[in-house]
């Protein structure tokens, strides 16, 4: 079972974003999109969640078809975590992450501890009670990403469990960055299938499993990042000229430009 795209195409206004897409995210690993700007990166995520719906192609979830779930069972499975949000409301941090429990009948108690855990796990115990719309933008990104961890946090009777990322490091410090490598770990070593839509390749070298790189809505090359990250694809792609050595602590390829 997976989250699985089969020969996915998008176009909007006539302009085609995704072309003949196949993609699998797998329970326990941890698949990075990485890509250039308007490579469809994002829409793919969109699609991949059920925001979008595709010209042509399918969605899989633990092997039915996306749209065959109701949305309470697909959200005890599947977590989003948008590039941006739009939350504007005084909410404190704690009452944001507590946005994730909403698709489970769990009881307050219970929930007050996911939050609470989920909170502690970014690093983000100290901003339960403020307000969020005060919080800067890397202590927001913490707090979203404390509330997609609450909606997955526990397994699903429904299946498999999966969370979607979009640039989930973009606001982050360089100790914030490296605790969000870690939270992705463990819930991968957890059984989670992750997904992370990033532009840092070394910070995708450094978590991946398998990488997919974008460009013009088409998957260039996919595989491990050994794989990927060689000096012709990243010319291909990125129109840069890089070296690629091998980091000294984890020996993933560390690409140097």
């Amino acid at each position: 079972m997976s989250l699985a795209a089969q020969n996915l195409s998008l176009s909007l206004s006539g302009v085609p974003l995704l072309d003949g897409i196949n993609l699998e995210v797998k329970p326990g690993q941890i698949t990075t999109v990485l890509g250039p700007n308007g490579a469809g990166k994002t829409s793919l995520l969109r699609v991949l969640v059920g925001e979008l719906a595709p010209q042509a192609g399918s969605v899989t979830l633990s092997g039915r078809d996306l749209k065959s779930w109701s949305p309470v069972q697909r959200a005890r499975m599947l977590a989003v975590l948008p590039q941006h949000s739009l939350l504007n409301f005084p909410f404190s941090a704690a009452e944001v992450v507590m946005l994730g429990r909403t698709p489970h009948d769990t009881g307050a108690v219970y929930d007050r501890d996911i939050v609470h855990q989920t909170l502690k796990a970014v690093d983000g115990d100290y901003l339960a009670q403020r307000f969020y719309t005060q919080l800067s933008g890397g202590e927001k990104q913490r707090v979203q990403l404390a509330r997609v961890l609450a909606q997955i946090w526990e397994p699903s009777s429904e299946g498999d469990r999966y969370l979607v990322l979009d640039e989930p490091t973009s606001s982050l410090d360089l100790a914030h960055q490296q605790m969000t490598l870690d939270v992705v770990r463990n819930l991968a070593q957890k059984g989670v299938g992750i997904m992370i839509v990033i532009h840092d390749l070394n910070l995708a070298a450094r978590c991946a499993d398998q990488m997919l790189l974008l460009q013009c809505g088409r998957i260039v090359i996919s595989g491990t990042p050994q794989d990927v990250l060689k000096p012709e694809n990243i010319h291909s792609v990125f129109q840069v000229d890089a070296h690629i050595g091998r980091h000294p602590v984890s020996g993933t390829p560390l690409v140097i430009t």
